[in-house]
């Protein structure tokens, strides 16, 4: 197994999950900017001495890639190691979307389209039994996760019928090298960003949602989907990590606080990183775990109702489902070195 991009905070959040990972060979670990150097010129909290390998290297030697690169680079890569043989785990977003809405969102041309048709959107809510089965996953952004699993019961159910989304992430969201994330700027500092239907991550919620609303669950990939529209405010927090998602959904039908709850129960009942509470769930809750913790709520004075989700952007918005997505790939148990419990504090 190895890791491409392992000095960004995705791929250090990788390299902590899958050295304690009982079934897992760590062949090797690439950086362009610290090749050559040890593992501990990244990641000083890792206790591992091997230094990073050039790409070609990691390419070579490795049965499974972990692609934890910037947008556009993965169409590129993914490609020859699908062709060598290798199964690809993609943490970026160029294999989530059709090939002509990447385009248009990312503003980047797609180098190999044709691939789009074999990867499996790796969301293991929503897509376990694909996943099992495929070469090439692409990983689901971490405000998607978010706010496709606070929304996806209404949507499974053909209550959904569009929503305002809110999201807060802490400033690891943005990456290791994101503008704008200087602590002298983010410090005891609130901004909203990209708003006004602009955010990478509008098509993919809506995708998401709109093959729930036609294909009920289980969903396909490339099945069928309805046509979905949502507002999505995100905000960035003066935390290190962490999102929460607060929704209100339009829906039809009649709803109260029991036939909502009861919905997301029975849901997620089977689910092992979903939680849904009878709270308001909060980061500080999710941190450090691959789990998800969900509540529905229905604001009776007014008739809304509204969704709220935690998660762990580095693990399970990003890191942490890719390890739950290779534990499915390879025939492991799907929650085998993945944390279900959060750290404190």
């Amino acid at each position: 197994m190895g890791i491409l991009g392992a000095s960004g905070y995705g791929g250090g959040e990788l390299l902590r999950l899958l050295k304690a990972h009982p079934g897992v060979e760590l062949v090797g670990f690439s950086s362009r900017k610290h090749e050559g150097k040890p593992l501990s010129a990244a990641w000083p909290q890792l206790w591992d001495e091997r230094p990073f390998a050039s790409q070609d290297e990691v390419l070579e030697e490795a049965e499974v890639l972990f692609l934890a690169l910037p947008n556009g680079l993965a169409m590129g890569i993914a490609p020859q190691a699908l062709a060598a043989g290798k199964r690809v785990i993609d943490l970026s977003g160029d294999f989530r979307l059709p090939p002509e809405v990447y385009e248009a969102w990312y503003g980047i041309p797609h180098q190999s389209p044709g691939f789009y048709g074999q990867a499996v959107y790796g969301l293991p809510e929503l897509h376990r039994e694909e996943v099992k089965g495929a070469r090439l996953v692409a990983n689901p952004g971490c405000y998607v996760t978010a706010a496709t699993l606070a929304l996806a019961p209404l949507a499974a159910e053909g209550a959904f019928k569009g929503a305002f989304v809110v999201g807060m992430s802490g400033v690891s969201g943005a990456g290791r090298e994101g503008e704008g994330t200087f602590f002298a700027e983010v410090n005891e500092n609130l901004k909203p960003y990209k708003v006004g239907g602009t955010h990478r991550h509008i098509p993919e919620m809506e995708q998401n949602l709109g093959r729930l609303l036609a294909q009920g669950r289980p969903v396909r990939t490339h099945g069928e989907a309805r046509e979905v529209r949502l507002s999505f405010a995100p905000h960035l927090v003066p935390m290190t990590r962490g999102i929460l998602v607060t929704a209100e959904a339009k829906v039809q039908g009649d709803w109260s606080q029991g036939l909502l709850q009861e919905l997301y129960q029975d849901f997620y009942a089977e689910e092992p990183f979903v939680r849904v509470l009878d709270r308001l769930p909060e980061t500080k809750g999710t941190l450090g775990s691959n789990r998800v913790d969900v509540k529905p709520l229905y604001e009776e004075r007014t008739g809304r109702v509204l969704l709220f989700a935690a998660l762990d952007n580095l693990v399970k918005g990003m890191a942490g489902q890719a390890v739950q997505n290779f534990n499915l790939m390879m025939g492991f148990p799907e929650a085998l070195a993945l944390p279900r419990e959060g750290v404190w504090p």
